[in-house]
């Protein structure tokens, strides 16, 4: 399999894909949502 140039899209996102994993392997923000609850919107 081989790719064209053009179809590759490599994009450095630095340690935000990491930060995000740990969030939400840590339920983090649905323990935010029940401690603070949600807006209707």
């Amino acid at each position: 399999m081989s790719f064209s140039e053009s179809k590759i899209k490599v994009q450095d996102i630095d340690h935000l894909g990491i930060v995000a994993g740990i969030i939400d392997g840590m339920s983090l923000v649905e323990q935010i949502n029940q401690l603070l609850g949600t807006h209707p919107q």
